[in-house]
């Protein structure tokens, strides 16, 4: 895990002792953050049109190259 990193004490938050241990409580409960409706659409996205980027690099990579992949270079 990353190291703790110290605050200086005049940045560092002020929470009741029992509003502290509630949230600690919460954490340990949550096991993963659920995503937002955004967030899954910008990952989708993000996937989409890196497939579609990768397609359209492999269809220039052999359209435009001159010697035929599958003839080989000899």
């Amino acid at each position: 895990m990353a190291e703790e990193i110290k605050l200086p004490p005049e940045e560092e938050p002020v929470l009741p002792a029992a509003e502290e241990a509630k949230l600690i409580d919460e954490l340990q409960k949550m096991e993963y953050e659920p995503l937002l409706p955004i967030e899954k659409k910008l990952i989708s996205w993000s996937i989409i049109i890196g497939v579609v980027s990768l397609g359209l690099l492999i269809w220039v990579s052999y359209t435009s190259s001159p010697v035929s992949i599958k003839q080989g270079i000899n």
